[in-house]
């Protein structure tokens, strides 16, 4: 997931991490075996070299694109019995659906 965030333009690692709701801590870890296995990497920032950038690398471009291709035939596969309208409310109602669990608690016990 950080991948495909990454994937859209150079972005500084604190704003990465409040786009994906980690801890910063947390996503330096997951950018150290990003940038092991060569599909980003880290560079300070010119204007302000206290802060880092992530970027992706051309692998990393590479992988994305295998990514979204394998998501879209998942997702082409998936909804095969569905009409265009069905699928796009189907996608419609998804989005809406509440994803954020703070205040939430589970109910057993």
């Amino acid at each position: 997931m950080t991948l495909l965030h990454v994937g859209h333009g150079p972005i500084g690692q604190r704003p990465l991490a409040e786009v994906m709701g980690l801890d910063p801590s947390q996503l330096v870890a997951i950018l150290n075996d990003l940038e092991d296995a060569g599909l980003a990497e880290r560079r300070r920032e010119p204007t302000d070299r206290r802060r880092r950038i992530v970027e992706i690398t051309a692998e990393g471009a590479r992988t994305v694109t295998h990514i979204e291709s394998a998501l879209a035939a998942a997702d082409g596969e998936m909804f095969a019995a569905l009409s265009d309208q069905e699928s796009a409310m189907l996608k419609s109602l998804l989005e809406r659906v509440r994803v954020d669990s703070d205040g939430v608690e589970c109910g057993e016990d």
